[in-house]
């Protein structure tokens, strides 16, 4: 028995000296184009914001010696296999370079039963022009707030605290005023009081006393007016479509084994 663990033990050792000095000739070899070394300038610039010296270059080409020195080592050593990240990124690599296969340009009847299916997605929404006085919640803002709309003169507009975004919203979406104040303040315009001051008002800041000027309806534009993003959707979906795909016909190719207790009816 000593003995067998024995030779098992030198046949390690033997494997493992294989894999550290017996090196294919070709995989020492590092060949960095022109190209590689111009494009990596190119972001160098970008980011720096001038051209490199000479010692730049040599320290651009020097990392990417290293990167690649330890890139090989690290698939030498198999560092590659069950890494989750490295998974998602190759993943990713070849999910764009399937979507960016080549698309036929859209006929205009094409692109027009697209804008049909999706309109909605082209409405522009309706709109809201109004102005504001802001009461900070670290000022006993809601308080100031009630005793400002109590007292309130419209020849002598109380004082208020400066808001970050401004005083004056000239037609803002709901989206945007949402984003911007929070939900709570949005349900001032589902019943519209037009050039009177109401409030106290809560947002995520504070309160508010809040003139509404006017209101843009929304409006379901023609293809004219919105073609070019109307083309830029079309293109992502048909992208996606190519993907699903091409995952459907790989699919086929494997067998997908999942232990009973996670295999879910759909």
């Amino acid at each position: 028995m000593r003995k067998i663990l024995a030779f098992f033990g030198i046949g390690i050792l033997i494997l493992l000296m294989d894999l550290i000095f017996n090196y294919d000739q070709d995989e020492l070899n590092i060949f960095i184009s022109d190209q590689e070394i111009e494009s990596l300038i190119y972001a160098w610039e970008l980011q720096v914001g001038r051209s490199p010296n000479n010692a730049d270059v040599k320290n651009i080409i020097d990392d990417v010696i290293k990167e690649e020195i330890l890139y090989r080592e690290a698939l030498r050593l198999n560092l590659d296999l069950e890494d989750r990240i490295i998974k998602r990124r190759l993943a990713q690599k070849i999910s764009f370079l399937r979507e960016e296969t080549s698309i036929a340009p859209p006929k205009l009847e094409e692109l027009q039963a697209f804008f049909e299916k999706n309109i909605e997605s082209y409405i522009f929404p309706e709109r809201f022009t109004f102005t504001h006085l802001y009461f900070s919640s670290e000022r006993n803002g809601k308080q100031r707030a009630e005793e400002a709309s109590k007292n309130f003169k419209e020849d002598s507009l109380p004082k208020s605290d400066p808001f970050m975004l401004g005083k004056n919203f000239v037609e803002k979406s709901r989206f945007e005023i949402q984003r911007d104040f929070g939900n709570q303040f949005t349900k001032i315009f589902d019943e519209l009081v037009f050039d009177s001051w109401i409030g106290p008002v809560e947002s995520a800041y504070g309160f508010h006393l809040v003139k509404l000027l006017n209101k843009v309806e929304s409006v379901t534009p023609n293809l004219s007016q919105v073609k070019e993003k109307v083309e830029v959707d079309f293109y992502l979906e048909e992208k996606q479509k190519t993907l699903d795909s091409y995952l459907v016909e790989l699919r086929d190719k494997y067998q997908v084994i999942i232990n009973p207790k996670y295999i879910f009816n759909d």
